[in-house]
């Protein structure tokens, strides 16, 4: 594999991890609304001189135009809110781990959809990939009746959706032309329109409260380290490799995740989350030395 695309995809993973733990900081004080609404219009400040300097915003024709808009819906959008949903509900490490299983659904599309080759050890990876995050996902020492399915399916919800929307739309807009930074444009632009028109259909706006400089700042750093950082080198690393091999690296997420949560959090780890960090670990360095 392109050892250039595992590294800009392992810097993704990284960057979208350390989105995720900071996300539930970000959530404790700040209403969801003003959280989401000023994320990816942080973001464009980033993306739109970026692509002046770099190649440009060459219009691809409205056919992909319309196919990363709806990447933006799912992804940005629809999948963030489950996302938000699930941090809410659980600790940062379990939304997280939940939500990155993202890699085996990114593998199966890819391959369904984009008819990329099937391979044997692509599976095995994402599969190891998928067991570390359910080892990852601590139940507390609470009854049963208490965590149900319900709490568990945001964050389920949010992997399928991102799974699918970091494969199929994006890797087909780029082989069809499409240049990354003009795909991101359009997709983080959606969000942004999405997520503020939602904020005025709820009576909320930006500024209606006044929250400490500190959860602004953390609602900044995400949308530059999420929605800019994160997806461009995604966006570049996939222009270099197919989806289903990208798809498992993706995967280190739930690793990364786990570690900052520790760090930044202070969240104890257990023997199952060392289980998971382990098997995790296992499927990227598997997909990256074989894939």
């Amino acid at each position: 594999m392109n050892s250039l695309a595992i590294l800009l995809a392992l810097g993704a993973a990284v960057s979208w991890a350390l989105t995720q733990v900071l996300t539930k900081t970000g959530l404790e004080r700040m209403d969801l609304l003003s959280y989401a609404s000023i994320r990816p219009l942080v973001a464009l400040l980033f993306i739109v001189p970026y692509g002046l300097l770099t190649t440009g915003f060459q219009y691809p024709g409205l056919n992909f135009i319309a196919i990363a808009v709806l990447a933006g819906l799912i992804d940005a959008f629809f999948g963030s809110m489950l996302y938000f949903m699930a941090v809410k509900k659980s600790s940062a490490h379990e939304a997280a781990s939940l939500a990155n299983t993202a890699p085996f659904w990114g593998v199966v599309t890819a391959v369904l959809f984009l008819g990329e080759e099937p391979r044997l050890v692509v599976f095995i990876a994402a599969i190891l990939v998928v067991l570390g995050a359910y080892f990852l996902v601590t139940r507390r020492n609470i009854p049963s009746a208490d965590y149900s399915l319900w709490q568990t399916l945001p964050g389920l919800g949010a992997g399928v959706l991102w799974g699918i929307a970091e494969t199929v739309p994006a890797k087909f807009c780029l082989n069809q032309g499409m240049s990354p930074i003009f795909y991101q444009l359009i997709m983080v632009s959606t969000a942004g329109v999405s997520w503020n028109l939602l904020a005025v259909f709820k009576g909320k706006h930006l500024f209606h409260h006044h929250y400490p400089l500190k959860d602004w700042g953390v609602a900044v750093f995400t949308g530059f380290s999420g929605f800019f950082l994160g997806w461009t080198l995604w966006l570049t690393g996939l222009n270099l490799a197919p989806a289903s091999l990208l798809a498992p690296i993706r995967g280190s997420m739930t690793l990364f995740a786990f570690l900052l949560s520790i760090v930044i959090l202070r969240e104890r780890p257990t023997v199952r989350s060392a289980v998971g960090m382990l098997l995790t670990f296992g499927g990227v360095f598997l997909v990256s030395i074989l894939g």
